[in-house]
């Protein structure tokens, strides 16, 4: 049992959830293989540094350097300089904890997603910045989650400074389903697949530890 709790709580961490939904979007502006590739360990890269940042005690360790790795694959595949924007946003949305960096996380989100995104069709194309401006929404939903564990840790979330004292429970997961929505709209895929991954998206949101 110790051992499966384990692997779920390794499992919740990486957030299939968003995964599969960052997946869609990379398959909608029809990028090729290498760059679904280079997407995927950059995204988890970023995922596990997240977590090697903060060292939360409720969540399982990942190999030390792992993320070092996954950062370092994702490079060579994704193969275009707007990976140095993702990684410099990555590197300053890891001091999410910090209070001067707080505020500005949901920002710091958006423009990973921006850069992944124009790195495939283009820093000017509307998609890119489409894909930054829903992932800051989505972010900002994310903080509006967790409003009273945040205060806990000490942290001055946008919602915090702005005066929300309660937690909206629900709205990251609309806002998750929205954009997976958003993505389907502009992929040629079937609406079986956009159901299907609804499906996967809803029974692995409550896997992450927080």
């Amino acid at each position: 049992m110790r051992s499966k709790n384990s692997l779920l709580n390794l499992l919740g961490q990486i957030r299939v959830y968003s995964l599969i939904d960052l997946i869609l979007l990379i398959i909608a502006i029809k990028a090729d293989n290498f760059q679904l590739i280079g997407v995927i360990f950059l995204h988890i890269g970023f995922l596990l540094f997240l977590e090697y940042t903060h060292k939360h005690k409720y969540r399982m360790p990942f190999p030390k350097y792992l993320w070092a790795f996954l950062f370092l694959s994702g490079i060579v595949f994704y193969k275009s300089f707007f990976v140095i924007g993702f990684l410099i946003c990555s590197f300053f949305y890891a001091k999410k904890n910090l209070p001067n960096f707080s505020p500005y996380s949901p920002f710091l989100r958006g423009l990973q997603s921006y850069f992944l995104t124009s790195g495939i069709i283009g820093f000017l194309n509307p998609i890119s910045f489409l894909a930054g401006g829903l992932l800051a929404l989505r972010n900002f939903a994310g903080d509006l989650r967790d409003i009273t564990k945040d205060k806990k840790e000490k942290m001055k979330t946008l919602p915090i400074i702005l005066g929300f004292n309660k937690d909206m429970k629900h709205i990251h997961l609309v806002f998750l389903l929205l954009t997976t929505f958003t993505w389907w709209n502009i992929s040629d895929l079937s609406i079986i697949w956009l159901i299907v991954i609804y499906l996967i998206q809803i029974m692995f949101y409550n896997l992450t530890p927080r």
